[in-house]
């Protein structure tokens, strides 16, 4: 009778036991066993003729079974490939910095094929980021923007996975090194650095993000008598604002951003600079009125204070007028002013200019004039403006750049209170009506180039005419 040899199975992986039966030998045959390079195995046939040993696969090759008396039979074991299961880490950005979002990505594969479905713990020393399930693509990911800074060992690790691989329990790690917190910084610089009165002066903000240029920054550039402008940074995170209204003395400069993009918190930030404005190195001439807001018919005085180099003119003629006409001449005192009084200027604004016609000092003082506004209400029949300050909005926007509370007494109860910018013709900011009290005051926000008023008309109509009366309007000091 022939041996017929059987391996059960006949395919295994490198490790995995099989066993070699033959069938057809005598009974009590001596049956040797032999495959690869291990000890070959010798068993008795039972009384059937059947006989068995067991191996561990270790190479794809024959098995050989022989017998005295049945002669030999072969079988061919297949050794399968290994299941390796691999799981790599990417982060994005590489390199970030501090409180930037990171993503980290773990990618599972098993024999170099995406493993969908597995779920990945991501941890660090500090304790878990987060759980993600791979893709069809093999790929699981956990953004964060908690990581310290310095150097952050990452491991992913499969728990979870339904594939012939053992993934579950396999890990990988990733080092992700945090650079140290987005500083921004903002400093400020004056050309020239020591003007003198009504000389332009330009003042520079340049902004950074960590010593690099934050181009497209928005810079408000204020002093503690408003602001002066606002400028965007260039290439070179630089912005400016030229001025010449700059009083001579030590004036506080400070520059705010206001809106940037850029990793770094900018906005908020600040910085300042004094300016020190010299005294005028000419001859100027500053006007004055007494009372501040006359009404019509009221005695006004106008004052004109002529000075060379901040020091006051003496003896020198000033022509006063308006556009109606002249006013009078007046000649300065030792202080340098020289003053006209007049009744006769109609309700309304009225620009009062003030030139010097004659003078005797080494400035150049012929010729040199100013102006002032002078806003004549009608009578005010009781109704009383009262001074008005605005606060800076934060941000303080260009169309929304502060917030301003007027308010008038000794209004007819229900009459409408209508509040002007400037005098009585001068832009309308808010309305209010007038309590039983005859009180009346509303809030308006105010633009960028109406904070630039320096005083502001309440009027009324009542059944005898249209009362009104003004009052300041400045920046809020407390």
């Amino acid at each position: 009778m022939a041996l017929v040899l059987t391996l059960t199975p006949a395919t295994v992986s490198a490790g995995q036991t099989f066993q070699a039966a033959v069938t057809g030998a005598a009974p009590g045959e001596v049956i040797t066993f032999t495959y690869d390079a291990v000890p070959p195995q010798s068993v008795a046939a039972d009384a059937s003729g059947n006989a068995s040993v067991t191996f561990t696969g270790t190479t794809t090759g024959p098995v050989v079974a022989v017998g005295p008396v049945s002669g030999a039979a072969t079988a061919t074991l297949t050794i399968s490939a290994a299941e390796n299961c691999v799981i790599t880490l990417t982060t994005t950005p590489a390199n970030p910095t501090f409180g930037q979002p990171v993503t980290v990505t773990a990618t599972v594969t098993c024999n170099g094929t995406p493993v969908e479905g597995a779920t990945v713990l991501f941890a660090t020393l500090n304790g878990p980021l987060g759980i993600g399930v791979t893709s069809a693509a093999g790929t699981a990911s956990v953004t964060t923007s908690t990581l310290p800074s310095g150097l952050n060992v990452v491991t992913a690790t499969v728990i979870a996975a339904d594939t012939t691989c053992i993934c579950v329990g396999i890990s990988a790690t990733v080092d992700i090194t945090v650079g140290a917190l987005q500083s921004c910084a903002i400093t400020l610089t004056t050309t020239p650095a020591n003007p003198t009165f009504g000389q332009p002066v330009t003042v520079a903000a340049t902004v950074t993000c960590n010593g690099t240029p934050v181009q497209g920054a928005t810079v408000l550039f204020v002093t503690a008598n408003g602001p002066l402008g606002i400028g965007v940074t260039t290439a070179a995170g630089t912005a400016s604002v030229t001025t010449s209204t700059l009083p001579a003395g030590a004036n506080v400069v400070t520059a705010t951003v206001i809106a940037a993009n850029t990793t770094c918190t900018c906005v908020g930030v600040a910085a300042t600079a004094t300016v020190n404005v010299g005294a005028a190195q000419s001859c100027a001439i500053t006007l004055s009125t007494t009372p501040a807001n006359p009404t019509a018919g009221q005695p006004v005085t106008v004052t004109a204070t002529v000075t060379c180099n901040g020091t006051p003119v003496q003896g020198a003629t000033v022509l006063f007028a308006t556009t109606s006409g002249p006013l009078g001449i007046g000649v300065t005192t030792a202080a340098g002013q020289a003053s006209v009084t007049t009744s006769t200027l109609p309700a309304g604004a009225n620009v009062v200019t003030a030139t010097v016609i004659a003078a005797n000092t080494t400035c150049t003082c012929v010729g040199v004039s100013g102006t002032a506004t002078v806003n004549v209400g009608g009578s005010t029949g009781g109704l009383t403006a009262n001074p008005a300050c605005y606060r800076l909005n934060f941000p303080p926007l260009p169309w929304s750049f502060a917030t301003a509370t007027f308010s008038a007494s000794g209004a007819t109860p229900g009459a409408v209170v209508t509040f002007h910018l400037d005098g009585p013709n001068g832009p309308v900011v808010c309305t209010a009506v007038a309590n039983a009290s005859g009180n009346a005051s509303c809030t308006a926000t105010l633009n960028i180039g109406q904070v630039l008023y320096s005083s502001y008309t309440a009027t009324t109509t009542t059944a005898g005419g249209t009362l009104s009366s003004s009052s300041t309007l400045g920046v809020c000091l407390t």
